[in-house]
């Protein structure tokens, strides 16, 4: 089983999962063009894609859905609060499947579980991938942790975690008061120091690799997002590493 983001950030958010030949990829911010240059570079196929998981409706996450999925005639999966949000229903030809925020499925080779999460959109979720004895976390777009978020994500070999924002560094960038607001909110995004005190309670002997994403390039800086990550994970043997939006990151595999 294998990971790897082809594009974190405000512009654009996608990742794909790949276990034997199956393959599924959370969210498409990008062009349909975009995606194709970036599979490109990662050397893969994105005709082996079983389908497409969304996060939630907004733009730097659904944004290239539609083109993609009826161009790759992909199902593509959902909550039912998402598809309400988004103008999916509006589209022609696409193949909706409407998921559970609480219930698992099946897709191809993967175990596929969402989990309900705490953010500013109609009804959000967050997924850990499952194949055999192999599990990888995507987790961005949160303003809070829960403890269901605790026992969901536990027990990951690789974990891709949002460290947003810095919060001094937000409050001094050009974004509009209402925009800093709603940003740090409960129902917002993971700053920095939320996301460590979230990783500290996800340690377990299964973390392998850990993955910063969603990274402002208004609000934070990628330095200090390593220096930060270094700090917390010296002598744990996990390594880390940060996504990023302009390059695709290389495959990690457990």
């Amino acid at each position: 089983m294998r990971i790897a983001v082809l594009a974190s950030g405000s512009s654009g958010n996608a990742t794909v999962v790949e276990a034997g030949d199956s393959a599924i990829l959370i969210d498409c911010g990008l062009s349909v063009r975009r995606l194709e240059q970036r599979a490109v570079e990662l050397q893969f196929d994105l005709s082996k894609l079983s389908g497409i998981a969304v996060t939630h409706e907004h733009g730097d996450h659904i944004g290239g859905v539609g083109a993609l999925a009826r161009r790759y005639k992909l199902p593509v999966y959902m909550t039912h609060g998402t598809r309400v949000a988004s103008s999916f229903d509006d589209q022609q030809g696409l193949e909706i499947r409407e998921i559970s925020p609480h219930e698992s499925f099946k897709l191809g080779q993967l175990d596929v579980h969402p989990a309900p999460v705490p953010h500013d959109a109609r009804e959000p979720c967050q997924f850990v991938i499952e194949s055999q004895q192999a599990r990888v976390g995507v987790l961005t777009d949160l303003g809070s942790e829960t403890q269901h978020i605790h026992q969901h994500f536990a027990d990951c070999q690789v974990l891709v975690l949002e460290f947003n924002h810095d919060p001094g560094m937000l409050d001094e960038c050009e974004y509009p008061e209402s925009v800093k607001d709603r940003i740090a909110g409960r129902l917002g995004h993971f700053n920095n120091h939320q996301a460590l005190q979230l990783l500290s309670k996800l340690h377990s002997k299964c973390l392998q690799h850990v993955l910063a994403a969603h990274i402002s390039e208004r609000a934070n800086d990628n330095n200090l997002v390593q220096r930060m990550l270094q700090q917390s994970l010296a002598g744990t043997g996990i390594a880390w590493g940060v996504a990023h939006q302009d390059r695709v990151t290389p495959w990690i595999s457990v």
